[in-house]
């Protein structure tokens, strides 16, 4: 599997440390910074799949960074999270607006940050896939906000244009519910830990065992769907166990609320 390479631009050591270290516990190569030119810099080298952008950095801020990168053809394709502390809607949508694929406020929780990462490379692999630069796949009103993954929205058109292409070229799909329940603290008496935390992980274990081309989306509340082009009834099978026992298998950590 490719290794893809994350560059982190924040003026805080410690945010870039914490970054980077995750990054790389998800098979990421992360590469930090800790000023907009160094980001500018080293994105121009040619090696960079992604950006992690705060705006608040010490000698032009992030959105002057993602300008000069856009107007650039040798980094204008790199695709730019911001990841900050300055959360405003109106900052949020100027993110947007200038070109971000995402935006994430601090204080952060990693597990989301790491779906998010997640999900803006394989919107890139699926650009490479499908060969068209689609808008709607960078489209905020697709995506839900909370896991990082598609919506249902997203997933009900492309699971109609995935039918009809299975049917024009005469392959197998299959589309797959995954309902959340059973969620049991360790500790009774602290309960479970918060439901945004787990969906957030149980989204990024259905990422982990999924393929780039695989269509994931967060249904409605704690159900999770995926269409699967190319695989008939058995390996659709053969991947929802593999997601169940997955799931099972993992204790979700929150230091004060240890939950199955």
């Amino acid at each position: 599997m490719q290794q893809y390479k994350v560059l982190v631009a924040d003026d805080c050591v410690d945010e870039v440390m914490i970054l980077c270290h995750g990054l790389e516990m998800h098979n990421y190569e992360a590469v930090g910074v800790h000023n907009g030119l160094d980001a500018v810099k080293r994105a121009e080298e040619g090696d960079i799949d992604l950006l992690l952008l705060d705006i608040g950095l010490p000698d032009i801020d992030g959105y002057d960074v993602l300008h000069r990168l856009k107007e650039n053809p040798k980094t204008s394709n790199i695709p730019i999270i911001f990841v900050t502390a300055k959360g405003a809607p109106e900052d949020i949508a100027r993110g947007y607006e200038l070109g971000a694929v995402d935006y994430i406020a601090k204080p952060y929780n990693l597990p989301i940050v790491m779906l998010r990462v997640d999900c803006a490379m394989r919107t890139k692999q699926m650009m490479e896939y499908i060969g068209a630069q689609a808008d709607y796949l960078h489209d905020s009103v697709y995506t839900d906000h909370l896991t990082g993954l598609r919506n249902r929205r997203f997933l009900l058109e492309r699971l109609q244009e995935e039918i009809e292409k299975s049917h024009r070229y005469k392959y197998p799909i299959s589309c797959l519910l995954v309902d959340v329940d059973e969620i049991l603290p360790e500790d009774r008496d602290l309960g479970a830990a918060s439901m945004d935390d787990l969906l957030a992980e149980i989204a990024l274990a259905i990422r982990n065992s999924s393929r780039y081309y695989d269509i994931l989306a967060r249904f409605d509340g704690a159900l999770f769907a995926a269409v699967l082009p190319h695989a008939a009834l058995k390996d659709a099978i053969s991947y929802a166990q593999k997601i169940q026992e997955e799931v099972a298998s993992t204790t979700f950590h929150d230091p004060g609320f240890p939950t199955r």
